[in-house]
């Protein structure tokens, strides 16, 4: 499971009104997505040690950098990470755009008794999970930098109330703000993959159809 996308039904941490209205309102089962990767702690600090020093010498617009350098500090600084990368040979990392929240990053185990914390595996009631076959190594680790790279970024409510338009939009590398299909959407397209999805138009339903196909 190189790159995967996991798909979150209504219940559970997602079963307020909202969540169920936007599962229905988009003729699905899902009212949530994530961006999941799994790779090696070294992949891991080395795209955060680049990103935080470029970020410490200005490479980035002035707010982004002191976004991306807070970001970094309070995931991947926090002691609990650092044991949990000392100490496995792979991890696996959720990058979560909610309503209301800024994006954020978590890692996720098979053995976490918190759904939250849980690998996702298609025979869990809340969760499902699809794999996306021949990414390779530097696609993966573009992928890993740019989700780095967007961490805190806030969320995009109005293009979430509106992204089942039939509006055209051209595709572009980043955003100011997501939605979580909008951030999988183009994580994915800045590797090649979903040119012929529109990331302001695609919903958790739509983009779960798609991948099925």
């Amino acid at each position: 499971m190189p790159i995967a996308v996991s798909f979150y039904k209504p219940v559970d941490y997602f079963s307020g009104m909202f969540n169920r209205f936007a599962a229905w309102w988009t003729a699905g089962e899902y009212c949530h997505c994530e961006l999941v990767l799994e790779t090696s702690p070294a992949n891991i600090m080395q795209a955060v040690k680049e990103i935080y020093q470029k970020a410490q010498k200005g490479h980035y617009a002035p707010e982004d950098c002191q976004r991306m350098i807070g970001q970094i500090e309070m995931a991947f600084f926090d002691t609990a990470f650092r044991k949990m990368a000392q100490s496995s040979d792979t991890m696996t990392l959720s990058f979560s755009q909610i309503l209301g929240q800024q994006m954020s990053v978590r890692v996720l185990t098979d053995t976490a008794h918190d759904s939250w914390f849980k690998i996702p595996t298609n025979d869990d009631d809340n969760v499902n999970i699809v794999n996306y076959e021949d990414v390779t190594e530097e696609q993966q680790l573009e992928t890993l930098t740019f989700a780095i790279e967007e961490l805190g970024k806030d969320y995009d409510t109005s293009g979430a109330l509106c992204s089942w338009l039939p509006f055209s939009d051209a595709h572009q590398p980043s955003y100011e703000t997501y939605f979580c299909s909008e951030f999988v959407v183009t994580s994915f397209q800045r590797i090649g993959f979903m040119g012929d999805l529109n990331a302001k138009r695609t919903t958790p339903n739509s983009l779960f159809s798609y991948l099925q196909k």
